[in-house]
């Protein structure tokens, strides 16, 4: 069932509540969400609530009688008409920025009288990993067919047409998008640092995904739904395992695949978890593509006395088959991962407990508890019913999407890249509809705040807050630093790369 709010004048302030963690997902699988409950009478009651929140200009306009001062008896008297109502749909606790409307001109790049083309893209044609994170461009059509379905923006119909990096490729995708696209929205590239200088160079915006290297988690013409800057990492998780097993965080490793992002995020992790007790005392890298035998890694850590780990890769094959390994030599530990790791395919290649003890750092509500988040529910009935894979990396494009959607449409029919992204900047509170914590995406900063799940058996188990739909916050989680990556970005004062840029 859908909620509208109605109003006697055109909605031009949207409610914005916000934010965020992130990175890609491996997702090679077609996967199902993991509940496909519909929303429960307690959620439609929530979201009735929102919507009489999120009423704008409802208040009726008085007419005044043209016979106020007449003593004629015979003069027709005027009456006041109340205008007719117009439904603004709701997405979560948010005005759906999507609507019919009259903007016209030729306003920049891209942009006619009656249409608005973006990109979109993802690394699905990776030979060694075929749909490789397919679900944002799986949900970027979507979401762009239900605001088409909704009048558009401002009236303009939303084109897109959607790119495959193939891993290595990304120079290409910008090269080819730089002299067509208004932007790129919603996309996201594992090894985006290959097309970063493209991209800066010809001045194209975009509201990605995600980032991953240094240089464009920290872009020039760029803000992301759900920042992931190099130069912070939220803690949330690496709290709740400090307070928990105070005596494994002092014998931790990490194990990472030789490849540029999963080395980035393995630094940050060691940049930043050492201040809450944690000293790892061993580091190993593996074939990103997979090991013949994984047994000589078990080995070396059950010998160095390693009790909690912090794995950085895919849950499959590679994850799998480590802890695999790890079960047979009887090697037990904390273990410890992002949020790639929450999505069907591993959840149910865990049938055997082998992966058991996986602790997930999350800041999206997740899938099984979209009965307490209107907005996890909306993004779920929406892929339902316009098809495409459904996964933790597609909400996040849907925020990224939903993000641009909104700042577009703030700029009415003068639409252009900047008034876009001045737009974005001033938004100070995002959360994707609640999809996602309150981040601020215009200070590229991550929110202090976040979830801890758990894989038990084909499950996933909320383990930190314990309440459904919440999260936990403490603003000591938001950890500054600076490390070999930060430093080769160039970053200035405002923390924007330079690197690229020409003077």
């Amino acid at each position: 069932m859908r909620r509208h709010i109605k109003a006697l004048s055109i909605v031009t302030v949207l409610l914005l509540l916000s934010v965020a963690c992130g990175g890609g997902s491996d997702r090679d699988a077609a996967g199902n969400n993991p509940t496909s409950e519909s929303s429960s009478s307690e959620t439609e009651s929530s979201r009735e609530s929102s919507a009489e929140t999120a009423e704008q200009g409802s208040a009726p306009v008085e007419s005044e009688s043209s016979s106020s001062s007449s003593t004629n008896p015979n003069e027709n008297e005027e009456t006041s008409v109340d205008p007719p109502e117009t439904e603004y749909e709701m997405f979560g606790d948010i005005v759906w920025p999507c609507n019919p409307g009259t903007a016209t001109g030729a306003t920049d790049q891209g942009v006619t009288d009656t249409s608005i083309l973006i990109g979109g893209g993802d690394d699905r044609g990776y030979a060694a990993s075929l749909g490789l994170n397919i679900t944002q461009t799986d949900t970027l059509k979507a979401f762009v067919e239900k605001c088409n379905d909704l009048g558009g923006i401002n009236g303009r119909e939303v084109l897109v047409e959607l790119y495959d990096a193939k891993i290595f490729e990304v120079s290409n995708v910008w090269l080819d998008a730089c002299p067509r696209m208004f932007m790129m929205v919603a996309e996201g590239f594992a090894v985006d640092s290959l097309g970063e200088e493209t991209r800066v160079q010809c001045e194209l915006a975009h509201i990605p995904t995600y980032t991953v290297s240094a240089a464009a988690a920290h872009g020039p013409m760029m803000i992301q739904p759900v920042p992931n800057p190099s130069d912070r990492n939220p803690l949330s998780m690496a709290s709740y395992i400090a307070e928990t097993y105070p005596d494994a965080i002092a014998k931790s490793a990490t194990m990472f695949g030789n490849f540029a992002a999963t080395i980035e995020t393995k630094d940050k992790t060691l940049s930043s978890y050492p201040p809450l007790g944690f000293e790892f005392i061993a580091n190993l890298e593996y074939n990103i593509v997979g090991e013949d035998d994984w047994t000589p890694f078990v080995l070396e850590l059950k010998n160095a006395g390693v009790k909690h780990i912090y794995f950085t890769g895919t849950c499959l094959p590679n994850y799998q088959a480590f802890r695999s390994a790890a079960s047979v030599n009887g090697f037990d530990a904390i273990y410890t991962t992002d949020a790639n790791f929450y999505e069907n395919s591993c959840r149910e290649a865990n049938d055997d407990g082998v992966m058991n003890n996986t602790y997930v750092r999350m800041a999206f509500i997740p899938f099984e508890e979209r009965n307490y988040s209107p907005g996890v529910n909306d993004y779920l009935e929406i892929m339902e019913e316009k098809g495409g894979e459904i996964a933790l990396l597609g909400m996040q494009a849907a925020s990224a999407f939903l993000l641009w959607a909104t700042a577009a449409k703030a700029c009415g029919s003068d639409l252009t890249r900047s008034c876009v992204l001045e737009e974005a900047a001033k938004i100070d509170e995002w959360s994707g509809g609640g999809m996602h914590v309150a981040s601020d995406p215009g200070v590229n900063e991550p929110p202090p705040c976040g979830i801890v799940i758990e894989l038990v058996g084909t499950a996933y188990e909320r383990i930190f807050p314990s309440e459904p739909g919440t999260y936990e916050c403490n603003e000591s989680w938001n950890a500054g630093f600076t490390n070999r990556w930060t430093d080769d970005a160039e970053l200035d004062e405002n923390r924007v790369s330079q690197k690229f840029t020409t003077e």
